[in-house]
């Protein structure tokens, strides 16, 4: 490993840096880390199964971060967290086997589109429409186990915005409240996204280096994260510096991968 980390040159790496820093950050301080750092990697030069693959450890890092801290206030309920683990895991499984059977472009193409659902998702307030939700008495039956199976392909496959679709089925679906959907939801991601990298490194599509240095980024990102998020209108500022970062990457991506004029 030593010598392959001597390929990287300094931009690359600093530039994993930089995709961990926002990625952290942003999932902290409000939403679509991932839609920012996963097109940072695609631009810097990794080709999109490697970004994916790389994507996924600032993702595990941050979900193993957040299931501590709400286990940790007592405010995970595991017997209900691990009824939606098991279906999401297989479901993780079979979306990152999925993933390694499309060329480059075509996951590029996947990555593109889901740009537009992330940055359709800014504007369409189903944040606030889940903190309004009135939750019932929780239940899980069939029914839900093949929605999180579901999500759990896109969360193998994709893992952006996977975070939003998981809050809306355990608040909609499930009927519990924004704590307890919070708290699972970042218990759910780790065996998610833990099996979606054993899969990617077995087929060898994970750049170690780089991703590490997205890891550290990430924890860095998480801690500056909760600093801002508590800053007077930041979440205004963030939201702005979104739109822009997600307009200028699709823009980009759609030159590269739709048009390929670049």
């Amino acid at each position: 490993m030593c010598n392959h980390f001597f390929d990287h040159n300094a931009w690359s790496l600093n530039l994993g840096l930089g995709a961990g820093l926002a990625c952290g950050f942003l999932n902290t301080a409000a939403s679509s880390g991932s839609a920012v750092s996963l097109p940072i990697l695609m631009l810097v030069g990794l080709d999109p199964l490697s970004a994916n693959a790389a994507n996924r450890i600032p993702v595990l890092l941050g979900a193993v971060s957040a299931s501590m801290s709400f286990h940790t206030k007592k405010a995970l309920p595991w017997p209900m967290a691990f009824k939606v683990a098991l279906p999401s895991a297989v479901g993780s499984l079979a979306g990152a086997v999925l993933s390694e059977f499309l060329a480059p472009r075509e996951v590029g193409l996947v990555i593109t589109a889901a740009l537009f659902v992330a940055l359709a998702l800014l504007f369409s307030k189903v944040k606030q429409a889940i903190e309004q939700v009135t939750t019932e008495a929780a239940h899980f039956g069939f029914r839900e186990a093949l929605i999180f199976a579901a999500i759990g392909v896109w969360l193998g496959f994709i893992v952006l915005d996977g975070a939003t679709y998981l809050l809306l089925a355990l608040t909609l679906a499930v009927g519990l409240n924004l704590l307890q959907a919070n708290a699972i939801k970042s218990a759910v991601l780790v065996p998610t996204t833990f099996i979606a990298m054993i899969v990617f490194a077995y087929k060898g599509n994970i750049d170690w280096d780089v991703g590490l240095f997205m890891g550290l980024g990430s924890v860095l990102g998480g801690v500056l994260g909760a600093r801002v998020a508590t800053a007077p209108k930041a979440k205004r500022y963030i939201f702005g510096l979104l739109v822009v970062v997600i307009s200028a990457e699709l823009v980009e991506l759609i030159l590269h991968y739709v048009l390929r004029v670049v």
